[in-house]
């Protein structure tokens, strides 16, 4: 087993961690007495016993222990290992115990063990369980009490980036079974007893730096479930919008429907990231600073506090510089700002001005294309006037009036050839009759 880097079917590890003792507490709830025994599992990105427990997986998995059993021990049927909520696992490990309040705090799990007193006190090993509690709580010096979170895995094979940062495999969560407490087991279970494998979660050591794996949460990660969170946050409506300017590890900059930017601060529980009931509206400068506003409302938001500027770096020895040489240096450092200046506005209005000159050729080459067909139709509106009416009247006519005599003419067939002789020599007599200019 502790060589094995993949395995053919899930396989059940049990994480070990200690109960906090000095959290120990007593409540009613639905009217019956129960001890709440707070404890932390399954911390991140760690190597335990050779296989590496990506956050990941993790995060995906661990609210699985909401409401799960926490047996007395990890249930066993002939020597291995069986689920919980089996028949025998029911049997031989529920004391009246289950899991409560399953959320991330930091790195890690935390979950309360929830011990129904009237219950264990039915069995040998509830009582047993009841008098150690009570010992605890009282600050006696007896063994503490560990909780061990039962695991199906698969082992999957370690890259050689991971087997350089001490992990021989890596687990691939499939469920997760019970969160079981131990009184006197700490280490016992061994892998020759089975598919279990019992670790101890206190003594995991962390993915190694700069082993080429990323560590705990991306920049991107976080950044994508703050804008998630924003959305579904200030963005309900159909026609809204929200997103995160910038943001901190408690902090971030919400700016909603294009309107000011606030900040808000956030946490997270139980891997969903939760934004303040208020925030305080800020502008940016060289960082995001508070609006001045007319009063200070009590329990304001905190705020990002704008970056102080560096100190100049006067070195020993060091001479400063001399009027003349500012002046000169000034001048230098204008004269090459003004010279990029120029060049870049240049460079950026090329393309602008090239697009200006072809739009202008082309306007060109229309009015000509245009002026010319004007022309045309001119001249065959006249030249079918002079063909009806002589030269004279068309040469005489422009504009509207040759538009006018050219419809004039119709579309008409030729009548007979001798009418058309007669209208024309009474036009002609009519029009030697025109004043001569």
């Amino acid at each position: 087993m502790p060589g094995q880097t993949q395995n053919s079917g899930p396989m059940q590890v049990n994480v070990t961690t200690q109960v906090n003792s000095r959290q120990i507490r007593k409540i009613t709830h639905n009217g019956r007495e129960h001890w709440v025994l707070p404890s932390y599992t399954l911390p991140a990105n760690v190597v335990m016993n050779g296989g590496l427990y990506p956050a990941s997986e993790i995060d995906a998995h661990y609210q699985g222990l909401e409401g799960t059993l926490a047996p007395l021990g990890h249930p066993q049927v002939d020597g291995q290992f069986v689920s919980a909520f089996s028949p025998e696992g029911i049997n031989v490990g529920h004391v009246g115990a289950f899991n409560r309040n399953v959320k991330k705090s930091g790195n890690r799990v935390y979950l309360e063990k929830w011990v129904d007193v009237e219950v264990a006190q039915r069995t040998e090993e509830g009582r047993a369980l009841l008098e150690r509690v009570e010992a605890l709580e009282r600050g006696d010096d007896v063994p503490p009490i560990h909780t061990s979170v039962a695991v199906f895995l698969d082992r999957l094979e370690a890259n050689e980036e991971q087997k350089a940062a001490g992990a021989e495999w890596v687990a691939k969560i499939k469920s997760m079974d019970h969160d079981a407490i131990l009184m006197d087991e700490v280490g016992a279970a061994t892998p020759e007893q089975g598919v279990g494998l019992m670790v101890n979660a206190d003594q995991a050591k962390p993915l190694q730096a700069n082993s080429g794996a990323l560590v705990g949460e991306s920049f991107r990660e976080r950044e994508q479930r703050l804008d998630r969170a924003a959305k579904e946050r200030f963005a309900q409506g159909t026609d809204e919008y929200a997103w995160v300017a910038d943001f901190t590890d408690s902090q971030a900059i919400i700016v909603r429907n294009g309107g000011a930017a606030e900040v808000y601060g956030y946490k997270t529980e139980a891997g969903k990231i939760v934004f303040d009931d208020t925030g305080a509206a800020v502008v940016r400068q060289e960082s995001w600073v508070a609006v001045v506003a007319n009063s200070i409302k009590k329990g304001a938001q905190k705020i990002f506090t704008p970056q102080a500027r560096p100190a100049v770096n006067n070195k020993e020895g060091e001479m400063p510089l001399t009027p003349e040489e500012k002046a000169e240096l000034t001048s230098d450092i204008s004269k090459a700002v003004t010279a990029n200046i120029g060049q870049a506005v240049a460079d950026a209005i090329k393309p602008v001005s090239d697009a200006v000159t072809a739009l202008q050729a082309n306007h060109k080459e229309l009015a000509d294309q245009l002026t010319a067909n004007a022309k045309a139709e001119e001249a065959e509106k006249r030249k079918a006037v002079a063909a009806a009416h002589g030269d004279i009247v068309a040469n005489a006519l422009s504009g509207e009036a040759l538009d006018a005599m050219h419809k004039s003419l119709g579309t008409a067939a030729p009548l007979g050839a001798g009418h058309i002789q007669a209208n024309s020599n009474a036009l002609t007599a009519d029009v030697t009759a025109l004043p001569q200019e």
